[in-house]
Parts: C-alpha cells; sequence; structure tokens
C-alpha cells in the first residue's frame, strides 16, 4: 500500500489532468477515467481531502496536473479519456523509467515530490552490470540469498566486514545476563507545521515541510553500554550464519548507534567498500568497451522512449520531458565521465559527466552518487545500492523544460 503522502502527490497529478473545476469536485467524481482506482481507493482518496493534512500536497499536484494538460509537450488542452495509476505494482520486464501514470496509454509520467533518488538495486546490478536491463528495483531480493553469501560489503571489503562484525559480536555477548535498555530508536518524523510550514525544515514550492531528524534521532547515543537482547548474546562466528531472527535483534539494538569499539571499524568498512566500488565499475566499463554513454543514460533513467516528471524538488517545481536516448545523442556528445569514493557515514561512491552540447557548444557537468547501505538496518539484510541526482533535474541534459 503507498504511503497517503505517494498517494495524495500521484493521484492528485492524474486528476489535475481531468479538466475539473477543482480538487474536491474531481474526488467527489469517482470518475471512470481514473480507470486503475478501486471504490475503496476513492475512499481512502476523499478521506485524505478531507482531513486536511495534506492540502499543500494536492495543490501542488493539481497544479502539475493542469500544466501537463495545458502544456504544448503534454495534453495540448486535450482531455484524457483513461489516466491509469501503477500503485504499488510493478511493471513486468525490465523498467527504464520510474512510471507512476500512464495517460491514453501513451503518455508515461514518473511522479517526483521531494525526491532526487534515481533507483534502488543491488550494489553488483550498478558496479558490475552496469544497469544493464534497466535499474528497477526487481532483481536480487535483498533477504532472499540470506544466509550464505551475496553480500557486497563480505565479497569487496571482507577483511574489514569480519572485524566490524567480530566486534559487533563481543560487544553483544558481554551483555549476557544484563537487563537491556529500552530502544532509542532513530526514526525521521513529519515535522509540525506552524503556519503552514515547519520552521526547521526546508519549505518546497506547493508543499509543506519535508521529513526532518528528530531530535531523539540528532541525539542517538552510542550503543553498547545497555544491554543486549538474550538473542544477541551467543551470535555465530560468521555474519552469513545469522539467523533471520537474529539479524532483526540486532538491527534494533545497532539502531541507536554502533558500540563503541565498532565505530573506527565501521568507518574503516566504509572507506574500503567505496574504493572498491569504484573499482569494480571501472573494471566492468573498461570490460564493456568504455560503454560510458549508454552507462549515463541508466544513471539518468534515459531510454527508448519519452516520459515526463511532474513534481516538486527543494526549490522549484519540476515540469519536465525526459528525451529518449536518440534525441539525447542528436543534441549532446559525452566528454567524460569518472567515479570516485566520496566520503560519508556510508559506503558512498560520487560519479561526474561532463557533456558538451552540439548546437551551442556549451559544456555541462552532471553529478550524483550512490549510497550501499543495509537494506534492513545494519546486519539485517543484503546491502543495497540507492543512487541520487546532485544536479538539480532541470540543469541535467535531456531533462527538458516542458512547453
Amino acid at each position: 500500500m503507498p504511503s497517503d503522502r505517494t498517494t495524495v502527490t500521484e493521484l492528485g497529478t492524474g486528476l489535475g489532468m481531468l479538466g475539473r473545476a477543482d480538487i474536491d469536485e474531481a474526488v467527489r467524481s469517482r470518475t471512470p477515467v481514473m480507470h486503475s482506482l478501486s471504490p475503496e481507493m476513492w475512499e481512502r482518496l476523499a478521506r485524505l481531502r478531507a482531513g486536511g493534512a495534506y492540502d499543500a500536497e494536492f495543490h501542488a499536484a493539481w497544479a502539475n496536473g493542469q500544466a501537463f494538460l495545458a502544456a504544448a509537450d503534454g495534453l495540448r488542452g486535450r482531455l484524457p479519456n483513461v489516466v491509469e495509476w501503477k500503485g504499488t505494482g510493478r511493471a513486468p520486464g525490465d523498467e527504464v523509467a520510474p512510471i507512476d501514470l500512464r495517460v491514453d496509454h501513451v503518455y508515461l509520467v514518473s511522479c517526483k515530490y521531494l525526491s532526487n533518488i534515481l533507483f534502488n538495486v543491488s550494489p553488483s546490478h550498478v558496479f558490475d552490470d552496469l544497469l544493464s536491463g534497466g535499474p528497477g528495483r526487481a532483481g536480487r531480493a535483498a533477504r532472499g540469498a540470506l544466509p550464505g553469501g551475496g553480500d557486497w560489503y563480505a565479497e569487496v571489503a571482507p577483511a574489514e566486514h569480519r572485524a566490524l562484525y567480530e566486534a559487533v559480536r563481543k560487544a553483544a555477548s558481554r551483555s549476557e545476563g544484563v537487563t537491556p535498555a529500552p530502544g532509542m530508536p532513530v526514526r525521521r518524523d513529519r515535522a509540525p507545521f506552524v503556519g503552514g510550514r515547519s520552521p526547521t525544515a526546508v519549505a518546497l514550492p506547493g508543499l509543506g515541510a519535508g521529513d526532518v531528524l528528530t531530535d531523539a534521532a540528532a541525539a542517538a547515543p552510542e550503543n553498547g553500554a545497555a544491554g543486549a537482547p538474550p538473542e544477541l548474546w551467543r551470535l555465530p562466528p560468521r555474519a552469513a550464519d545469522l539467523t533471520s531472527a537474529q539479524r532483526d535483534a540486532l538491527g534494533r539494538w545497532l539502531r541507536p548507534g554502533w558500540p563503541a569499539e565498532a565505530k573506527p571499524l565501521y568507518a574503516a568498512l566504509s572507506s574500503a567498500v567505496a574504493r572498491a566500488s569504484v573499482r569494480r565499475w571501472e573494471e566492468a566499463m573498461d570490460a564493456g568497451g568504455g560503454r560510458g554513454e549508454a552507462m549515463l543514460w541508466r544513471l539518468l533513467r534515459i531510454g527508448s522512449a519519452p516520459y515526463f516528471v511532474l513534481g516538486s524538488s527543494s526549490a522549484r517545481s519540476l515540469r519536465l520531458r525526459i528525451a529518449t536516448s536518440w534525441d539525447w545523442r542528436q543534441q549532446f556528445r559525452l566528454m567524460s565521465v569518472s567515479m570516485e569514493a566520496q566520503p560519508g557515514g556510508q559506503p558512498r561512491v560520487g560519479w561526474e559527466a561532463v557533456v558538451r552540447d552540439r548546437v551551442s557548444n556549451e559544456v555541462h557537468d552532471v553529478a550524483g552518487h550512490i549510497e550501499v547501505r543495509w537494506s534492513h538496518g545494519r546486519f539485517g539484510g543484503l546491502p543495497e545500492a540507492k543512487g541520487y541526482l546532485d544536479t538539480a533535474h532541470h540543469l541535467v541534459p535531456g531533462y527538458v523544460t516542458l512547453r
């Protein structure tokens, strides 16, 4: 089930394309044009609208839908016959673009509200497979290969991974017989609204405050002083042999922070994984004959079919047409692409591409980064690779502002 906010922004965008007088009329209409909405989903949408907590999101999404209806690159004022919502379903086969809405079976729309995430896949799919086949989230399941293998950390930095796990195992074993202290989870909460905006969060165009780190998260204590739960007192010598129950318990226990002796070991693991990931990525690129252009297209989610991005960034509304790879090559030429290990709390690999416009001869820099992290908390599942775009969307070659 999509979150309330995702439901509002995606469906609100679709409703804005219908030419109705206002949001409330569109929600009340329960029009069959919104082809994939069940009666239960209409009820949920009506409750969210009546509740008032997502007024800003409704209005921002509605405005983007209206803009798409009027745009020369979009519907050109023609009312759609069918708007289909993907919801939580995943498209069968390879999915190059992260599509949320399909309009009249032709127009593909990705809704990007408060997000610069490009993809979330297994590390090997990025660094070894070069995102071949599309960077959709399908692929290696985060926990499906456990126990046994498939752990990127253990594969590319085995010594550092073993050292970190051993330090955690010893810290947990010292807790045997000690009463566990209440946990202090680190979480992100929706900031309270003051006059429609949070005083501590970045206010986005047409949207309310974003997610902010709670006081508990900002002041998260060092772990290891409190007793670990009994299921962690006698962990196996190898991380690969952890049971699912032990992984869940370990993730909960480590949520507030690493034990003191494990902190420098995690920093060493993070650095080693980042460097090794860069090497694997460069080796795969070399083995593929330096396919930098195709790699850049995959990183930017540029494929053989055009689609649209509607949403909001931290500074402006997003109303973009994403060019095809054919269009991109007609206008741009890749000069170079590079990767490097970057400092950060998690293994982080940065990438940068230099692109020249064939018509204006102007040079553009495009940058992003990939963070490698455990998928279900520390030692809780296989690491995943989450890709982020660091360049503003409207400045990316091939991301064209909607006309």
